[in-house]
Parts: C-alpha cells; sequence; structure tokens
C-alpha cells in the first residue's frame, strides 16, 4: 500500500439478516463485501447516484412490473409503435 495514501477505517453496525442476505448475493456474483461496498461508493461518486430521484424511478418501475393491469413496454420502439396504433 502506498504510505501517502490517505485511508480510513469504517465500522458500524448493522441487522445481521440484512448483512448475511446482502453478503450472500455479493459473494454469489464473484465479490467480496468491502470490494463491493468501496465500488458502490465510487459509483455514487461518479455518478451521482443513487439519488432521490433514481430510486423513486426504481420504486415506481417496481410497482408498474407488480401491476398486470398496467400497460408496460420493454424498449422505446415499443413506445413508439404504441403511440402510432392509438
Amino acid at each position: 500500500m502506498n504510505n501517502n495514501m490517505k485511508t480510513v477505517t469504517c465500522s458500524f453496525v448493522m441487522d445481521r439478516d440484512v448483512y448475511n442476505a446482502y453478503k450472500s448475493i455479493v459473494t454469489g456474483n464473484g465479490e467480496n463485501v468491502k470490494g463491493n461496498i468501496i465500488r458502490y461508493m465510487q459509483s455514487v461518486i461518479d455518478y451521482g447516484t443513487p439519488n432521490a430521484e433514481t430510486i423513486e424511478a426504481m420504486e415506481e418501475v417496481k410497482k408498474l412490473k407488480a401491476d398486470p393491469d398496467k400497460k408496460t413496454y420493454g424498449s422505446f420502439a415499443e413506445i413508439m409503435k404504441g403511440i402510432d396504433n392509438d
């Protein structure tokens, strides 16, 4: 490790079931928790997400997918085709 590199040690308490579920997903994808958290933090810095708007949009998509009465589209082309047919 570069001796000039500034580092910080993080420690926090969290629900064991949440941690275990997260760890199971992360390790199932061939990663480790520490590396995944660091990568996640860097993506938040790089892209400024997930911000409140992104999270809200993701929740809206989940609700739409769960409602069989809502019309959803798999691509922009499908949306345009649907508009043309209306």
